[in-house]
């Protein structure tokens, strides 16, 4: 407790003001926190800091002696994260700002700076993902701000630069192996990276002139309050000082928050080592890798990706306990366009929200297996679990969104699906001859024998030959099907493959389902080049619902999704 004592005297002595309310304090496993006697929600600034307390841009470039002309605005902090790390990690460096920087951990809570064992946890995931594309960024912009101020760093710079390095492993078995960090290190930089995405305060807060909207500073004592989504606080500059206002009652023993922002899980396990139960703001990533044609072509016909358009051939979508991104249902639509098809049309969009589905639920049984770890030795285990059962729960809401929307789509389309389920109960001559030949007594035969396709085969020729039978059949033949054997009877190319493809099934058929249900299969053409076209009609006709297993002929129809479907 000694430090964090001395900090706030050293605060107070140096201009700044700790309503006496407040009190601080500090433990092993949940570090340090504020809890108060009792307060009412006003606009009185509960703690006031002034600008010599604050560590910022300004105080780096009189460090150095350069001016803000050495700032990259693409990464407004780089001088002032160095600053940090020289004020950290270097020798003999006086500073005014002491029992601050003695208070500040050297480590962190974030998975950066978990130890090599505990990041084999969370290969394989987003999270680990998410590291290795940040570290690289961090790298370039440490190299460009040392080469500015003409400093030599510590590291091997072609080691760390090599494509076949990983920058996660590199920072953590470097801190393994160095009892000491020199303060031009990259460790070092990494480590004050990671305190100022905990702690630091965007500048514009009290100050219009700013590099960027994403300069920062460090704000001291404020910046020992715990974050919290949704807390009602202030931050303004006023009477020459930094003012923390909080917007809320609190009762006697409540703890003062924070708010940093509206942070998902997964910001801020990254940023602060914790996650939030049942986090409205919370989000899993789905990334995909596709041809950048279609990718290309999505755009062409009106999906939007310029948000989520990663590289060239990936795309990288948000998920949350929203309903499905329309985006992300008209990219999965395209996925499985046929080229007969010119756009998104209500076959491909059931088909893809399956496909879609299938991903969506191989997420699921991974977080769940995930959960199943040991985490009795681990409070960062624990936390990690947490993690991986709220992702869990995105993603099977995710699924949930999807029955939901495919539900609607099959309800406001009906008009353009017919069950094979109801044509296989009216088509009764039909649906007694699979008796003898396939022993199909009822529809869930057709699912449990695994002779679906096969069936709908056969009917699909029966369908063709509709206006070859003696009697006309007692039952309404959707138009469409036979509308489409005939357009695709008339273009289609049949190669040899596809007859060699189709031959096993045609001649365990033919000729005895002629000689035995001739008045079926022995009227109109059942050779085998109709199978071939029926094929591709089941293709381009025939969606598999999967919850049931039940097949529908789906009319060519377009459709349009919602903005938020």
């Amino acid at each position: 407790m000694g430090k964090l004592e001395d900090c706030i005297q050293w605060a107070v002595k140096n201009g700044a003001i700790v309503d006496d309310r407040i009190h601080f304090r500090q433990s092993p496993i949940s570090g340090i926190s504020a809890v108060v006697e009792g307060i009412l929600a006003s606009e009185e600034p509960l703690i006031q800091i002034p600008p010599k307390l604050l560590i910022t841009n300004e105080k780096a470039q009189e460090s150095f002696q350069v001016d803000n002309r050495v700032i990259d605005k693409n990464a407004p902090n780089s001088l002032v994260q160095l600053y940090l790390a020289k004020l950290k990690f270097a020798k003999g460096m006086p500073s005014m700002y002491q029992p601050y920087i003695d208070l500040l951990p050297l480590k962190l809570e974030q998975p950066y700076f978990w130890d090599w064992e505990e990041l084999q946890v969370i290969r394989g995931t987003d999270l680990y993902l998410v590291m290795k594309q940040s570290l690289p960024k961090l790298l370039h912009e440490w190299i460009s701000i040392l080469k500015k101020l003409s400093l030599k760093p510590s590291d091997d710079l072609s080691q760390l630069v090599s494509p076949s390095l990983d920058l996660v492993d590199y920072v953590s078995k470097y801190r393994a192996k160095n009892d000491e960090i020199p303060w031009n290190s990259f460790a070092a930089y990494v480590w004050s990276a990671g305190i100022f995405a905990s702690r630091a305060f965007p500048k514009i807060a009290f100050h219009d002139q700013c590099l960027s909207i994403n300069e920062a500073f460090l704000y001291p004592i404020v910046d020992f309050l715990n974050h919290k989504n949704d807390a009602k606080v202030r931050w303004s500059f006023q009477d020459g000082k930094m003012c923390f206002i909080s917007q809320e009652s609190l009762k006697s023993g409540e703890e003062l928050f924070n708010n940093y922002g509206d942070k998902s899980n997964e910001e801020l396990l990254l940023n602060y080592g914790f996650v939030q139960d049942n986090n409205q703001y919370d989000d899993a990533r789905l990334t995909l890798r596709l041809d950048s044609q279609l990718l290309d072509e999505a755009e062409q016909l009106g999906v939007s990706l310029s948000q989520e358009r990663v590289t060239d051939n990936s795309v990288q979508f948000k998920l949350n306990n929203d309903l499905l991104s329309p985006n992300l249902v008209q990219l999965f639509a395209l996925v499985h366009k046929l080229r007969s098809e010119d756009g998104i049309n209500l076959r491909n969009s059931l088909v893809g929200i399956d496909s879609l589905q299938s991903i969506l639920m191989q997420k699921v049984e991974f977080f769940r297996q995930k959960t199943r770890m040991d985490v009795s030795t681990s409070r960062k285990l624990q936390i990690l679990r947490k993690y991986f059962d709220q992702q869990r729960k995105l993603f099977q809401s995710s699924i949930e969104n999807g029955q939901k929307l495919q539900k609607e789509l099959i309800k406001s389309n009906s008009e353009f699906l017919t069950s094979f389920k109801t044509i296989f109960k009216n088509d009764k001559q039909f649906s007694n001859s699979l008796l003898l030949t396939f022993g199909v007594t009822k529809f869930d035969d057709l699912i449990t024998k695994d002779c679906m396709n096969q069936i709908l085969l056969l009917w699909i020729v029966r369908v063709a030959n509709k206006n070859e039978y003696a009697k006309k059949l007692p039952f309404e033949v959707p138009q469409f099907i036979y509308d489409t054997f005939q357009e695709v009877s008339s273009t289609i190319v049949i190669e040899r493959e596809d007859v060699l493809q189709m031959m096993g099934f045609y001649q365990s058929m033919f000729p005895s389902l002629s000689e035995k249900i001739p008045e079926i299969y022995g009227q109109g053409n059942w050779r085998i080049r109709q199978f071939i076209v029926a094929d591709t009609v089941m293709d381009r006709l025939v969606w598999t619902r999967k919850l049931t297993q039940e097949p529908f002929f789906v009319k060519k129809q377009n459709i349009v999704f919602n903005k938020r479907t």
